[in-house]
């Protein structure tokens, strides 16, 4: 055989291989160079809540009860229950050392905050650290500002809210458990001191259906009222401006309405983002409880003079168990929320469609790119909510009814009927749940295959 023929033969089978070697090569790199060019980003469901944090003014109808005889206060009822006509709800005891009625008191207190704490801890998540962290620096500032003024009573209010917001922030994020051995130990101290209270000098009974409260701030005549629509600006004003009243032997208070208030003051710019008759999302600072209440009244007053002084008036039907309605406290009220499909600014195109220019984005379904419309409801922080529209397409109505039958039985030929020509981006589906959104990738269009 001739060597040259064989030199020739495997000169080619090798060239052979290595063109089709190199091209597979090319090929292959080229594929996953585009592929790898493609990020994708799964379209899921997203809430913005754009809210403003206050200063709030709870009011309520209120009745202060009288210990009506010198002694120790022993309560028959907890906190915030509700009593009956002819209920005993306290006894005013002579015996006992000095001092029970005191311990009792701050025992109560301390067991109420604790509570109260853990409470609003049940309602949180680690994902409310953030919210929590930052209430605990506004807390911090305004404790630090109120004693600067010498306004010593909101600094002590600021401070206990303080305390219950660093409680809650260590019960969300794990750094304990929370405080049901302290509450125990409380109680039992409590019933050692009640064992000690003898000789009932004076049984308090309720002569009205209500709720019982322990606490009495002193702010109860200054906050009263009689029709939550009689209350003027001026009032709220002058609510916010009252003294503590002392010298009082209430032993608790009598709240003989569900209905509560909770009055905001601010300016007439911030108080026209409230609708009267719609609900809003409140927190309250103080427990980290959220609760839905419906806004009441706007109060402003139109002028130049008067445009930094405004109200607004949240009305709640809903008495939690274990809240503290403590006279002033911060909320945070949620003023708007957008909700939909959470997708990159990166991600949006706008593709034209005849006449129209339509916002959308690019999907990829299997290697197939498919174009999706959306529609916008917020731009914030790198990325957009579209509405979560279903898969909607315009229907075009191609039935005109019977056609008209003259004498004779004759059809009457008609024009007709016009119809309005739906656009061209009509039949375009709207992206859905979990569309895997293109985020980057060149020279896309609908249809297109990216690899094999």
């Amino acid at each position: 055989m001739d060597r040259e023929y064989l030199k020739r033969v495997v000169l080619y089978v090798f060239v052979s291989v290595l063109a089709i070697g190199v091209i597979v090569y090319v090929g292959v790199h080229m594929v996953r160079g585009f592929t790898a060019d493609i990020e994708t980003q799964t379209a899921y469901i997203d809430t913005f809540s754009e809210s403003v944090t206050l200063d709030a003014y709870i009011m309520r109808h209120e009745e202060v009860v009288g210990a009506g005889a010198d002694g120790t206060v022993n309560y028959l009822v907890g906190d915030g229950e509700k009593v009956a006509v002819g209920d005993e709800v306290a006894d005013i005891c002579r015996g006992g050392a000095g001092g029970i009625r005191e311990r009792i008191a701050e025992i109560d207190a301390q067991i109420k905050r604790l509570e109260a704490v853990q409470s609003g801890a049940r309602y949180s998540s680690v994902s409310d650290a953030t919210n929590i962290e930052a209430n605990i620096r506004e807390l911090t500032v305004n404790v630090s500002r109120r004693v600067a003024e010498g306004d010593i009573a909101s600094a002590s209010v600021a401070s206990a809210q303080l305390l219950s917001e660093l409680c809650r922030h260590d019960i969300v994020t794990g750094k304990i458990d929370g405080f049901d051995g302290e509450i125990a130990s409380l109680r039992a101290e409590r019933e050692s001191l009640t064992s000690q209270l003898t000789d009932v000098a004076r049984t308090i009974v309720t002569d009205k259906s209500a709720y019982f409260f322990y606490d009495v701030d002193g702010y109860e005549d200054a906050f009263a009222f009689d029709d939550i629509d009689e209350v003027t600006l001026d009032d709220i004003y002058a609510m916010t401006e009252a003294s503590v009243k002392t010298g009082s032997d209430a032993i608790g208070k009598l709240v003989t309405d569900y209905m509560w208030y909770a009055a905001v003051t601010t300016d007439r710019r911030t108080a026209l983002y409230f609708t009267e008759g719609k609900s809003y999302d409140i927190m309250f600072g103080s427990e980290g409880v959220t609760l839905p209440m419906m806004c009441s009244r706007v109060l402003t007053v139109k002028g130049t003079d008067d445009e930094s002084r405004a109200a607004v008036i949240f009305a709640c039907s809903v008495m939690p168990e274990d809240f503290s309605y403590t006279r002033m406290q911060p909320v945070t009220v949620t003023v708007q929320s957008y909700e939909g499909y959470r997708v990159p600014i990166s991600a949006v195109r706008v593709v034209k469609y005849g006449d129209d220019d339509v916002n959308g984005v690019y999907i990829l379904y299997g290697q197939v790119v498919y174009f999706r419309r959306i529609e916008i409801v917020l731009s914030q922080d790198g990325y957009v909510l579209c509405d979560s529209h279903a898969d909607e397409t315009v229907e075009v109505e191609d039935y005109a009814g019977f056609p008209e039958v003259g004498d004779g039985g004759v059809v009457k030929e008609t024009e007709p009927p016009e119809t309005e020509k739906p656009p061209e981006y009509a039949s375009v589906p709207f992206l859905q749940l979990y569309d895997q959104v293109i985020v980057s990738a060149r020279g896309l269009y609908d249809g297109k295959i990216v690899g094999a």
